[in-house]
């Protein structure tokens, strides 16, 4: 009889083992395909970063030939800022805060 208990306890706890080795296996996959994604998103990122930073630079060379050509002058160009970065009524334009 202990011989039979003991058999059956040692089937129960290699069974749960099984179970949690199982579960721990499904998690690290799960971990592993967080960890690439952050990997794939933190690379978008950094490409986004670089690309605003480029059209930056571009902008503040265009402001500076067309202030330098004569085409126009500060408060054109400021105009030209007001009207990009408000809606139809003069409001700010409204940023969710999301990234697209």
């Amino acid at each position: 009889m202990a011989a039979l208990t003991a058999v059956v306890a040692v089937t129960l706890f290699a069974a749960l083992a099984f179970a949690v080795v199982r579960r721990l296996r499904a998690h690290a996959e799960q971990v592993d395909a967080l960890h690439e994604r952050i990997r794939e998103l933190s690379a978008r990122l950094d490409s986004t970063e670089q690309d605003a930073a480029t059209a930056l630079a571009q902008a503040d060379i265009a402001e500076s030939v067309l202030l330098d050509k004569g085409v126009a002058d500060e408060e054109d160009l400021e105009a030209a800022r007001v009207r990009t970065t408000t809606d139809a009524f003069g409001h700010p334009r409204a940023r969710d805060g999301e990234l697209h």
